[in-house]
């Protein structure tokens, strides 16, 4: 099985987290930070090798930071991994265009 990914995942600019906005930035230049939900837009930056389990890994970190801020590190950590794990088991990964 396979996770087909659309042509225009550049167009993905924003996504709602916990009623809180964020803008996506998947071309960053550090691996992976959060943006703190203090005001109506966050901003989640991810800069990973497209289509490898740490991009997988990585983006599922940083959403879980934008989904509940106070969760700890280790936590996120330990289950950012976990889950991008089992998805990259069961095949979830960028198809080849």
């Amino acid at each position: 099985m396979e996770l087909k990914v659309r042509e225009n995942r550049m167009n993905v600019k924003t996504h709602m987290f916990n009623g809180v906005r964020y803008l996506i930035d998947l071309d960053s230049h550090v691996d992976g930070l959060c943006g703190a939900p203090n005001s109506k837009t966050g901003d989640i930056h991810v800069f990973a090798k497209e289509g490898t389990q740490n991009q997988l890994i990585t983006i599922i970190h940083e959403s879980l930071h934008a989904s509940k801020w106070m969760a700890s590190e280790k936590d996120v950590d330990r289950t950012s991994k976990d889950i991008g794990r089992l998805l990259w088991r069961l095949g979830f990964r960028r198809a080849e265009e």
